[in-house]
């Protein structure tokens, strides 16, 4: 799956259907609305989820407002480059008459090598913002998943019960499996291949007990998955508008 720029993390943003709408502890026969595998959980936070996902969406929104308005050309910029085409194809036409039109072409040529100037450096100055602003939001993302991490040390939002899985698949297999491991590797499956990619996914889980880390997700899961789903709308948002 894609990472949002503002968001490196790998959450893919189907993620947040499970937080939005988890099932019930005992569904119903019929197939839902959205189709999941039967999530036997024992613990989730809904009011916490709520207000996490709420973060992630705001904070992502501004954070992608932000990069936007200091990304894009300026309207100077924009009128700086209609202004080049048509001294370009002015100069090109004073050109075409040959010698007759020396001195307007030369002048038109000085002007285009001067507003070539100009919008050079409002092109450097642009990549400049761009850059303390890549500054920037690496520094808030560092803060924000350390202020999550520390209000939420050791809370899991989603814990399933390993008891309640279905055990076929662990009847060829003559070593016993705990009930921690088994709803581990329920959420490996569940969440693949996010969940292999290795220090993303630990990271979104620390300061959970470790006995019952396999079986849970941490509030910065939550967050993620959030960024990412909001950074995606606004891509499609920008790439419409953009057209």
């Amino acid at each position: 799956p894609r990472s949002s720029p503002t968001s490196p993390f790998p959450f893919h943003p189907s993620l947040i259907l499970f937080f939005l709408n988890p099932p019930p502890p005992h569904p119903p026969a019929a197939m839902s609305f959205i189709p999941y595998p039967e999530i036997p959980y024992k613990i989730v936070h809904t009011g916490d989820i709520v207000l996490l996902l709420s973060l992630g969406f705001v904070y992502e929104l501004v954070m992608r407002i932000y990069q936007h308005r200091n990304g894009r050309r300026t309207p100077h910029e924009r009128k700086l480059n209609i202004h080049l085409a048509t001294l370009r194809y002015e100069a090109a036409k004073k050109r075409a008459l040959g010698p007759s039109a020396f001195v307007e072409t030369s002048k038109l040529e000085r002007a285009v090598l001067a507003t070539e100037k100009e919008l050079a450096k409002l092109v450097e100055d642009r990549e400049a913002r761009k850059a303390r602003v890549a500054k920037l939001t690496k520094k808030c993302n560092l803060a924000t998943n350390l202020l999550v991490i520390l209000a939420y040390w050791g809370v899991a939002m989603v814990a399933i019960d390993g008891s309640r899985i279905d055990e076929n698949s662990d009847e060829t297999y003559d070593e016993v499996i705990t009930d921690v491991e088994r709803a581990g590797a329920f959420w490996k499956g569940f969440l693949f291949p996010l969940s292999y990619n290795g220090s993303a996914y630990k990271v979104a889980q620390f300061g959970i007990q470790s006995e019952t880390r396999p079986s849970c997700l941490g509030a910065l899961a939550v967050v993620w998955a959030a960024r990412v789903t909001c950074g995606e709308v606004m891509d499609c948002a920008i790439q419409w508008f953009s057209r």
